[in-house]
C-alpha cells in the first residue's frame, strides 16, 4: 500500500514512519520541515510544504491508497490563546485535506485526534470511546469537529476512516524543551540542571502511552477490517504528575528543584482511557511500561546532547 502521512517529521508522525517501512510500505512525508533528532530516511519520498497549500496536496494524493493525519498546530495551551488560529489551520485545513482527500480517491483516512481533550473532565474510572465529549479547550472543540467531519466525508462520499484518540504520548524522540509532553519536558530540564514546573498539587493523574506503542496501533487502524470507528489508545493506567517524579528520581539519580503553581483552567485533571476496544479490534496490547519508556526517553535524551 501506498501511504501519505501529514506531519510524518513530527514526534509521532516519525514512528508511524518506522512501523510502515517496518512492514514493508511504501511511504511519502508531507511536512513543513525535516525530523529534528535525525536525517532523512533514504526509503522515504519527503515533501516538503505548507499544509494550506492545497494545489500541492492535490498533487501529491493522486497515487496513494492511505492518508494518516497527524498534524496539529496547536496544543491545549497555545489554542486557547488564539482560537481564531486554532479553527483556521486545523479545523478549516482539515475539512478542505478532507475533500482534496475525496476528490484524489483516497482509500482511508486515519485520524490521530486526542483521548484526553476531547472528553474533558469525566467522573468514570475509564473512559471509553462512547462517552460524553465536553471538551474544555479550543485543541479539544476542534478536534471534535474534525473528527465529525472526517464522519460527514466518509457517510457523503464513500471514503473509509478510522480516528485513533492517543492518550498522552512520550518517548524518544520528543522534543523536551517544548510545551507539551510533560515526562520529556521533565527530563529535558533536569538534563539541564533546572527546575521542573508542576501546575496544582501534583496530584493530577493521566494515561501515558509509549510512543512505539502508539505507532503500532495506528498502523493497526489503516489496515483492519473494522471502519468508521474510533478508537481509545493509552497504557489502561493512570499516574499522577508526583509518582511520575518520583520515577525520574530513581531513573536519573538527581536532585531537582519542584515549583508548584495554581492549576491550570484548559487541562484535563484525571485520565485514564478505556482501550478494550482497541484490545479486540486492533490486537492492540502496551508493550512498554511507563519505568521502561522513561528509561528509554532519559537514555536518548542523554545520548542526543553528547
Amino acid at each position: 500500500m501506498k501511504y501519505i502521512i501529514l506531519g510524518g517529521n513530527g514526534f509521532i508522525g516519525s514512528y508511524i514512519v518506522d512501523v510502515l517501512l517496518e512492514n514493508n510500505q511504501e511511504v511519502t512525508v508531507f511536512d513543513i520541515a525535516g525530523e529534528k533528532f535525525r536525517k532523512p530516511l533514504p526509503s522515504v519520498n519527503y515533501i516538503y510544504g505548507s499544509i494550506d497549500d492545497h494545489q500541492l496536496l492535490k498533487d501529491i494524493f493522486k497515487e496513494n491508497d492511505i492518508l494518516i493525519h497527524c498534524i496539529s498546530t496547536t496544543v491545549p495551551l497555545t489554542s486557547n490563546k488564539n482560537i481564531e488560529y486554532d479553527i483556521e489551520t486545523n479545523l478549516l485545513n482539515s475539512v478542505k485535506i478532507f475533500r482534496i482527500a475525496c476528490e484524489q480517491n483516497i482509500k482511508r483516512i486515519v485520524y490521530l485526534s486526542s483521548g484526553g481533550a476531547i472528553y474533558g473532565e469525566i467522573n468514570d474510572i475509564f473512559i471509553n470511546e462512547s462517552a460524553p465529549t465536553h471538551p474544555i479547550s479550543s485543541y479539544g472543540i476542534v478536534k471534535l469537529a474534525i473528527e465529525k467531519y472526517l464522519a460527514y466525508f466518509s457517510s457523503n462520499y464513500g471514503i473509509e476512516y478510522n480516528i485513533v484518540r492517543p492518550s498522552n504520548p512520550y518517548g524518544p524522540r520528543q522534543n523536551p524543551f517544548n510545551n507539551q509532553g510533560v515526562i520529556s519536558v521533565f527530563l529535558g530540564k533536569i538534563l539541564n540542571d533546572e527546575a521542573i514546573e508542576v501546575w496544582g498539587d501534583g496530584e493530577i493523574s493521566k494515561d501515558y502511552v509509549f510512543v512505539n506503542d502508539l505507532a503500532d496501533s495506528i498502523f493497526q487502524a489503516s489496515i483492519c477490517t473494522e471502519i468508521s470507528q474510533i478508537f481509545n489508545i493509552g497504557s489502561g493506567k493512570s499516574t499522577s504528575i508526583n509518582e511520575i517524579i518520583k520515577i525520574i528520581k530513581g531513573i536519573t539519580k538527581k536532585e531537582f528543584t519542584i515549583k508548584y503553581h495554581n492549576t491550570n483552567k484548559f487541562d484535563v485533571k484525571n485520565v485514564c482511557l478505556d482501550i478494550q476496544k482497541a484490545k479486540d479490534k486492533l490486537n492492540y496490547l502496551p508493550k512498554v511500561d511507563l519505568v521502561n519508556g522513561i528509561e528509554k526517553t532519559w537514555e536518548f535524551l542523554n545520548n542526543s546532547t553528547k
